[in-house]
């Protein structure tokens, strides 16, 4: 791999502070922790943390495998053949593992990237290895959504005639014991989703007597404690032709046909309300994706090249739009990890900044790829959990961009000697900005 610095920023591409040294330096000293006695073992764990920019991993079309990247020296810290389709890459909660996805090929496969914290009792305790792939592996039919709790994440198998769907959740620490944390059995298959909010798990249903679509078209809800499921409730509003889920702390959302179903998370009846299509919504169009962040208070709608900020809490005027330049079209979208930015890929090659807390603000729009073109494939985003950064992978032209999200500033570009798909960074998340959610 080749790394070039930024032409306009003229950064070095490694920082000092981010040094491969600086790691093996705190690895030899968390190596000293629970060895023989010495004058010093007062002071014997004051030096556990590593500073660390993290790792990506991301799949290499070419050799079928998925690679573990070194932030620090933009190395190969491993490979790992993956036989099959092209999975998609995600997290598990705190970014320790990869959770790889092939639909097609009904698995679910996990690598350990190396990065983790351990709690010692009296200190907490970072460690940096080898990347590994774990032996588990989920194998039920057709998984196809994954979404983020704030301690889970949540893998919905979507079935087919002849197997019903099923939701599966686990924990990186159960991943760490080579285990699953729970999973539900559900009656018939649909293409579903599952989003898990205030020890509730609500999960999509569908009538079996449906046969014009797999899509669900109502919620149930059931109670999760001491890794087990209770049904509670299925709700009487209707969600017709669902698809896309998201929720903060206050509302875990749907998106319909017809507009967005809400449920409010405040009280203990969990009471939903059926929100109408923006006015403003093109024809023949309909919100089909959603994305939130625990710390955000309004959620995002996604209908085709359109983006609706909702309010789902607000008496009146739910919807307000995020209008993007004349013709353009939308790529990719997200929060970053700590949800102070929402960033949107255009198919013009410019990624925009919104800031939530600032009445939603365009704060920043970066020149980071060429227009995208008929037959290109897109880039993949992936959000740092440790520091205010995105990566931008652009396999057009086989580099990733580190973005930085504070300042709107492109720190430096990685070439690639490969043709990638799929990105995620795996690290040690900022203890003090530690919530993930994905979108559906």
């Amino acid at each position: 791999m080749k790394i070039r610095n930024h032409p306009t920023t003229g950064h070095k591409a490694f920082p000092a502070h981010r040094s491969a040294l600086a790691i093996a330096l705190s690895a030899l000293v968390i190596a000293g922790c629970g060895g023989s006695s010495s004058p010093d073992d007062d002071n014997a764990h004051d030096h556990t943390d590593i500073d660390s920019a993290g790792r990506l991993a991301l799949f290499d079309t070419g050799a079928g495998a998925i690679r573990i990247l070194d932030l620090e020296e933009g190395e190969t810290l491993a490979s790992f053949d993956m036989a099959g389709e092209e999975p998609r890459l995600n997290s598990s909660p705190d970014s320790r593992y990869a959770v790889a996805i092939q639909r097609g090929d009904d698995l679910v496969s996990f690598i350990d990237g190396g990065l983790y914290t351990e709690d010692h009792g009296d200190h907490m305790h970072d460690y940096a290895e080898t990347p590994t792939m774990l032996s588990l592996s989920l194998n039920d039919n057709r998984p196809t959504h994954y979404s983020l709790g704030k301690e889970r994440g949540i893998v919905f198998f979507d079935g087919s005639d002849a197997a019903s769907s099923k939701v599966t959740l686990f924990t990186d620490e159960s991943l760490g014991e080579g285990t699953t944390e729970a999973s539900l059995d559900l009656d018939n298959n649909m293409h579903g989703v599952a989003k898990l909010a205030n020890g509730k798990l609500f999960v999509t249903y569908r009538d079996a007597s449906a046969t014009d679509t797999t899509l669900p078209d109502q919620i149930e809800r059931y109670g999760f404690a001491n890794d087990t499921f209770e049904f509670e409730e299925r709700y009487n509003e209707t969600c017709s032709r669902l698809h896309g889920a998201a929720a903060n702390s206050h509302v875990v959302a749907f998106g319909c046909s017809d507009g967005v179903l809400a449920i409010d998370l405040h009280g203990d009846s969990y009471p939903a309300t059926k929100l109408g299509n923006p006015e403003s919504l093109e024809d023949d169009s309909r919100i089909g994706t959603l994305a939130g962040h625990p710390d955000v208070e309004e959620l995002v709608g996604i209908a085709g090249d359109q983006l609706f900020v909702i309010d789902a809490e607000a008496a009146a005027d739910n919807y307000s739009e995020l209008v993007l330049d004349d013709g353009v079209g939308l790529i990719t979208q997200g929060f970053d990890a700590h949800g102070e930015v929402f960033y949107v890929m255009g198919d013009d090659g410019k990624l925009r900044l919104f800031q939530p807390e600032n009445e939603w603000a365009l704060v920043a729009t970066i020149d980071v790829a060429d227009p995208f073109e008929d037959g290109d494939d897109s880039p993949a985003i992936a959000p740092s959990a440790a520091e205010d950064r995105l990566f931008v992978m652009n396999p057009n032209n086989k580099s990733i961009t580190e973005i930085d999200t504070h300042d709107g500033d492109v720190i430096h570009t990685m070439d690639l000697d490969f043709t990638a798909s799929g990105l995620v960074w795996l690290g040690l998340p900022d203890s003090d900005h530690s919530h993930d959610e994905h979108d559906h």
